[in-house]
């Protein structure tokens, strides 16, 4: 499955970029990732931890990362397993960093795909709210920590800072947040189209 997001942060592109640079500090603004050990030549261990209703995964595997500076773009693939559910989950996201009058354009495609149990819930308009749902957060995260990034970096501090401790992307409460504002969305057109 394919999925196109964009979204803009209100800082210069060079200072985006280089904290686009820094794998840890991305995962930490990714509900449910983290970054467990670093392998060389740009390739990590990662940890990607979601809950869909009553089943818990906890997908284990490789990321490699790919950039070329020239033409600020960069990818990032890998593969992963849950060891419980034998769910298993490939896929590469494409970014771009494009200026903007001081502010950077980030757009991105990713494409993925998911096998095993969890698929189930792998219908695409569901997964593409998902999907929304999850860059909103990862953009609300992302900026909040690129506005105190700067004075922390200037104070000496950043290396002390403590990373954000992660919760599991709980998609089984995304799933229930869609389905009721699908619900509203229902009644709302029905009843505006029964007073017309």
């Amino acid at each position: 499955m394919k999925i196109e997001k964009s979204f803009v942060l209100q800082h210069p592109r060079a200072f985006v970029w280089s904290k686009f640079a820094d794998v840890a500090f991305v995962a930490e603004c990714l509900p449910g990732a983290s970054i467990v050990s670093t392998l060389g030549d740009n390739r990590y261990r990662g940890r990607m931890s979601v809950k869909v209703g009553p089943m818990a995964a906890a997908f284990e595997g490789d990321i490699a990362i790919e950039t070329n500076e020239p033409d600020w773009t960069g990818v990032v693939s890998g593969k992963g397993a849950d060891a419980r559910s034998s769910s298993r989950a490939t896929g590469s996201l494409t970014y771009r960093l494009t200026e903007e009058a001081g502010a950077t354009r980030v757009d991105i495609v990713s494409d993925f795909n998911l096998a095993g149990p969890l698929a189930q819930f792998g219908k695409g308009s569901i997964i593409q709210e998902i999907a929304n749902r999850i860059t909103a957060a990862f953009v609300e995260n992302f900026e909040a920590r690129l506005a105190s990034a700067p004075a922390a970096e200037v104070s000496g501090q950043a290396a002390a800072q403590a990373p954000a401790p992660q919760r599991s992307l709980d998609a089984g409460n995304l799933l229930w947040t869609i389905l009721r504002d699908r619900v509203c969305a229902f009644f709302r057109g029905l009843l505006g189209r029964s007073s017309a």
